[in-house]
């Protein structure tokens, strides 16, 4: 048997933010903590420079492994002439089993163009999943959705702001995975298509 890799824990969102040796540690910071952000690395040079803000081509862990969701809510917006659109779909055993879809309400907000149907889906979704008494796994193909609300990204402007405040009010019932736009995710494409429907924008 070939000896096992060491492997350390940067976490960027949890309980406790730092670089750890074992995964008990890790765990330690992340249990419970809803959008916990963190990785494992092999090394403690890539964790920490990781953790101090290096980005790497691998997917992030966006959630912790204590954290069950009833529902993968996929969530997208979309961006036409001076107005914005969201929408989510709430899929468990590959069915869509909720789902909404409208043109945004904040003129205002249109002035970060898709990325405003993106906050408007995420926060609707949760909204959603708090009158159903769920937790859900939010999909999304957006980092900014995850990263504003976790604090990985700090929220600049009025609607961030508003944003991370909001998402913070429901921690504990979402967590966040990315997933490539445009990839051949048929439910990531499908709430793509339902934002663009009510913009009237053909696919």
């Amino acid at each position: 048997m070939g000896t096992q890799k060491p492997k350390f824990y940067a976490v960027r969102a949890g309980r406790d933010k730092g670089v750890f040796s074992s995964w008990e540690e890790c765990k330690k910071a992340i249990h419970g903590f809803s959008g916990a952000v963190y990785r494992s690395f092999t090394t403690l040079d890539e964790a920490q420079a990781w953790f101090n803000g290096e980005t790497f081509s691998d997917q992030l862990n966006t959630e912790d492994h204590s954290f069950i969701a009833e529902y993968d809510v996929y969530t997208d917006g979309s961006y036409v002439n001076g107005q914005y659109a969201w929408a989510y779909a709430f899929v468990k055993n590959g069915k869509v089993h909720y789902e909404d879809a409208d043109v945004g309400k904040n003129p205002a907000a249109a002035t970060m163009r898709n990325v405003a149907g993106e906050i408007a889906a995420a926060l609707y979704a949760v909204k959603k999943a708090s009158q159903l008494g769920v937790k859900i796994r939010i999909l999304h193909d957006y980092a900014g959705i995850a990263f504003w609300a976790t604090g990985e990204w700090k929220a600049k402007n009025e609607f961030t702001q508003a944003y991370a405040k909001m998402m913070n009010q429901y921690r504990g019932i979402y967590s966040f995975e990315k997933v490539k736009a445009h990839s051949g995710d048929e439910f990531n494409d499908y709430v793509d298509m339902k934002a663009k429907s009510v913009l009237g924008i053909a696919d």
